[in-house]
């Protein structure tokens, strides 16, 4: 009993905002939690915390956005910091040593990417970006779609939906592979092959182009990785675009051999930002010719009169200007703390899943005696009355039941105790009081599976979009990653039961009120959308 309440002393005193009684509270639910899965007390992973990730502790911040960007390792940046202090590093399109010091830097930075996917150099070359968006961006802009289908999943983030634009301007088509489970959240792999096997017939030179999304940012559904072998089996151009799924999943491109792939490096470990990469097998070079113009240092030859140009050889063609290069030396550590770490935390972040889709759920408004929920007006399709006290669910979850199907991504549908759809800018704001940081928004970059989530059909008309989205309808998402421990998922229960108090929201809304003069609470999506399309309820 003394040694509990020291524990509980010592985290209420370590952590802003906690009170005696929230402490004492944590550590029961901890012990049960821990009690419940043995394997989660992996000693490796709290030390790894405490070296590389403290300033999580030291600020009590809880940070849930590891599908936005990885929290990168303390030691990753030391690393780094010494290299660019005791380096000479100038632009690589040079001989100098400043340059050939950077162009080594480079190599070995493209020779860790492949090795990190267990890629071929012989078969596959690393196109330097930006970003995974920037990778997809020059397939769109040099693939030649001319009479061939585009392929692309409904559940796509909106940098990989744009190449739907691109094939249509190259004198081809798009097509989607719609969501067929009974949720309407998911696409299964018969739905994938079905598209596959019936897309519309294609050129002599191919059928054309499927890009597959590896892990959805939204939902956290996974792709089964064997409809790559089936799609090349039957003419298709592969991609995967793997800016969500590599952060948490060992790919292996000689067992899965993508003919394109995308990746952000800050995804995966953190730093360096603004470095990314298209990963492509040599072979479709001969597909990405449709390369119209020139921003930088990649052509051999230019005439001057007509602008006329020819492009060098290999990767760097399709890198306009010059590459981070600062950057390149700590891919390598960083890839290197990835691969050690990823089957721990992964494991871990899989228990914590679990419990908190379990905790999330059972989460209910108080019961009502004057209940409005019956009514015509309510817009919650899934707003579910407890079964003992009549009050209404607060939060939904989005995405496969099957932690084997998902990775550590869940979206959060809230509403009110009326049933609404909660102000998702409001709840946002209310976690970073309590020095949580979450993500929302209305589309989330992503229109198909954001839809799907809110149960809101497939988005064809733009008014009703754009309201909806101006009066802050929207999803919350939560993401795990390297550092996440039980206390980061406890805080986030304990913030969403608060959103069940009416006294702690009503005080909480006259504060964000002040600053956002005219937002609502919460908002009849019916409504909105009625008023949107001029169509009455």
């Amino acid at each position: 009993m003394v040694v509990a309440l020291l524990k509980a002393i010592a985290t209420c005193a370590s952590t802003d905002g906690l009170s005696l009684c929230d402490a004492r509270e944590y550590h029961r639910a901890k012990s049960a939690f821990v009690s419940a899965n043995p394997s989660y007390s992996d000693s490796t992973l709290s030390a790894l915390r405490k070296r590389e990730f403290a300033r999580l502790d030291a600020t009590s911040s809880v940070y849930l956005d590891y599908t936005g960007a990885a929290l990168y390792p303390a030691s990753l940046v030391r690393e780094h910091g010494r290299w660019l202090t005791s380096s000479v590093a100038g632009n690589p399109h040079s001989t100098s040593p400043a340059s050939l010091h950077s162009s080594a830097a480079a190599d070995e930075a493209r020779a860790a990417l492949l090795a990190f996917f267990d890629a071929d150099p012989a078969e596959y070359d690393v196109v330097w970006t930006s970003n995974a968006t920037a990778g997809l961006r020059i397939v769109g802009e040099t693939y030649d779609f001319a009479n061939k289908t585009m392929l692309i999943p409904r559940d796509a983030h909106n940098s990989l939906n744009s190449l739907a634009r691109k094939a249509q301007q190259g004198g081809g088509r798009f097509e989607f592979i719609e969501f067929d489970s009974p949720s309407g959240e998911a696409i299964s792999a018969p739905a994938y092959r079905r598209a596959l096997d019936t897309a519309s017939p294609s050129s002599e030179k191919g059928r054309g182009l499927v890009f597959l999304t590896g892990q959805s940012n939204i939902t956290g559904a996974k792709l089964d990785l064997s409809l790559v072998q089936y799609a090349q089996q039957r003419g298709w151009d592969v991609g995967l675009d793997a800016a969500a799924l590599a952060p948490s999943t060992r790919l292996s491109l000689r067992q899965l051999p993508v003919d394109l792939m995308v990746v952000s490096l800050y995804k995966i470990v953190g730093w360096p930002t603004g470095l990314g990469a298209l990963i492509l097998r040599k072979s479709q070079y001969a597909n990405l010719t449709q390369k119209s113009t020139f921003f930088g240092g990649n052509i051999v030859g230019i005439t001057m009169d007509t602008f006329d140009f020819t492009l060098v050889d290999g990767p760097e063609r399709f890198e306009d200007g010059t590459a981070n290069f600062a950057a390149m030396a700590a891919v390598r550590p960083g890839l290197e703390f990835a691969a050690r770490w990823m089957p721990h935390y992964t494991a871990r972040n899989r228990i914590l899943m679990a419990w908190l889709i379990e905790q999330l759920e059972a989460i209910h408004h108080p019961g009502r005696c004057d209940e409005k929920t019956d009514s015509p007006r309510s817009s919650s399709t899934f707003s579910h009355k407890h079964p003992a006290t009549g009050g209404m669910r607060l939060v939904r979850t989005g995405g496969p039941k099957d932690l084997d199907a998902r990775g550590s991504t869940l979206p959060l549908v809230l509403t009110s105790a009326e049933g609404d759809a909660l102000n998702y800018r409001f709840v946002i704001w209310a976690a970073a009081r309590q020095r949580i940081s979450l993500r929302g928004g209305p589309c989330m970059c992503n229109p198909g599976a954001s839809s799907a989530v809110m149960q809101r059909g497939t988005i064809t008309d733009l008014a009703a979009s754009t309201l909806l989205a101006e009066a802050d309808v929207g999803i919350v998402r939560i993401s795990l990653g390297a550092p996440t421990n039980f206390m980061d998922v406890w805080r986030l229960v304990r913030f969403l039961r608060m959103l069940t108090d009416p006294q702690w929201v009503s005080a909480e809304w006259r504060a964000y009120e002040r600053l956002h003069p005219g937002a609502r609470l919460s908002n009849n999506i019916d409504h909105l959308h009625a008023l949107a399309t001029g169509k009455s309820l």
